[in-house]
């Protein structure tokens, strides 16, 4: 050791690399220490985001079934027996096509029948009309003016009579029997009085118009039935035919070729391709997040991969009956959008389909991915580096909305901002955050 030392100081360019050796092993603790106060942009373990404006929405998801939007009922018109029945349920039909054919027997029957209640209804329309010349209004009148012409009758004779009486040449008990008559025709004279007022009002107001309702219901229902097509029940429009709501304890509607239909029965529903819904259950928790008017996108393993925007049109005022469940719903029901031909070509009524309902938006909003957030409200905050190689700043921050994959924050960091965070960093945070 002694001869390295002598050495040294004999020899300088031994010096010089010795004095090379310290400078690095110096450096190399000074960048030792750099690294020890703060990561740098290299370091694997820290991801970071740029806060910038951008689009932000929260949706919520939903599941339900497509069900007849636009619809016409196909209403049996009359009481028949089937002859035939030229569609199944599910078909594409197109407006005028025949549905079924009935006994001619039966629409001609029908056919009498209604034309005879229309006949009836005019007739009782038209006594109406002309109510104050009708045999009512006479027969009341002429009992008017013999109940008059009685009592004038009968007052002379009891003004003759009291002149008798003060000559005292008649008893005083007919006088008083003419008196007790005149009373009895005076009521018979107001009572006749009533009964024509009576019949004048069935003229007039209420049972006037009631009789006019009664002839044009009567009139439409024999246009409907003579423009039935005859022994034929056509399709009032285009659509898909299915099965009416009101169904057998089997599920099938009981219609079948040699048997009877009855007037009123439903018979199927034709629902219009351009006007198709989805149906889904709200949960109350949702309830008022979910309006009227807002948009959804809705799709379906049946959908071919398609996305259909559509509009929700109505929910339900009143729950739903649940058993077993102590949480109410409520029917919601979005109406989609006109479909294009390759949509209407994979969509069905009664598909299963996925509702993703749009309940928040803000086209420029800060956020920062949910990792980011420390802490929970209202003492969240996030980790800011301003430059590499610089130390994290702590900063406090107000949360908005959230969803699963990005925060709103109201206030707390500028555009710009570098958010930085460590991906093991616990998330529950997230829970606190939305109570």
């Amino acid at each position: 050791m002694a001869h390295f030392f002598a050495r040294l100081r004999r020899d300088p360019r031994c010096q010089a690399t010795v004095a090379a050796a310290a400078l690095l092993i110096v450096g190399s603790f000074i960048s030792l220490a750099s690294m020890a106060d703060g990561p740098s942009d290299h370091d694997p373990t820290e991801h970071f985001h740029v806060v910038q404006y951008e689009a932000f929405s929260v949706s919520l998801s939903f599941s339900g079934r497509v069900v007849p939007g636009e619809r016409i009922d196909v209403i049996a018109p009359f009481d028949a027996s089937v002859i035939s029945l030229d569609f199944a349920y599910g078909d594409q039909i197109e407006a005028g096509q025949v549905l079924m054919r009935l006994d001619p027997a039966d629409v001609a029957q029908s056919l009498v029948e209604a034309e005879s209640n229309w006949f009836k209804a005019e007739e009782e329309a038209a006594k109406l009309e002309h109510w104050a010349q009708g045999s009512e209004m006479r027969r009341a009148a002429r009992a008017v003016a013999a109940a008059e012409s009685d009592l004038q009758d009968l007052d002379l004779k009891l003004a003759e009579t009291k002149a008798l009486l003060d000559r005292g040449l008649v008893p005083r008990s007919e006088y008083d029997g003419l008196l007790q008559q005149r009373r009895q025709r005076e009521a018979a004279l107001i009572a006749s009085q009533e009964d024509l007022a009576d019949t004048s009002g069935k003229g007039q107001g209420g049972h006037r118009r009631m009789a006019f309702a009664q002839r044009d219901v009567a009139r439409a229902r024999y246009d409907a039935v003579r423009r039935g097509g005859g022994d034929t029940l056509n399709a009032p429009s285009a659509g898909i035919i299915v099965r009416p709501d009101t169904h057998n304890e089997s599920g099938r509607l009981m219609v079948n070729a040699g048997g009877r239909i009855t007037k009123g029965q439903p018979l199927g529903v034709i629902a219009s391709t351009e006007g198709l819904d989805v149906v889904f259950s709200l949960d109350e928790a949702d309830l008022n997040a979910v309006g009227v008017g807002q948009r959804a996108v809705v799709t379906g393993p049946g959908f071919g991969g398609l996305n259909v925007g559509g509009q929700i049109v109505g929910i339900a005022g009143e729950a739903e009956a649940a058993v077993g469940t102590p949480k109410a719903t409520f029917l919601a029901r979005v109406r989609l959008d006109p479909l294009s031909n390759e949509a209407a070509g994979y969509i069905r009524i009664g598909m299963t389909a996925f509702v993703s309902v749009t309940i928040y938006e803000n086209v420029s909003a800060l956020t920062v991915p949910p990792e980011a957030i420390q802490g929970s409200t209202p003492n969240a905050w996030v980790k800011v580096r301003p430059r590499a190689n610089e130390a994290a700043e702590r900063r406090p921050v107000s949360l908005g909305k959230i969803s699963a994959s990005a925060v709103e924050i109201v206030s707390g960091v500028e555009p710009g901002d570098r958010v930085v965070w460590n991906p093991a960093t616990p998330a529950g945070w997230i829970e606190e955050a939305t109570r």
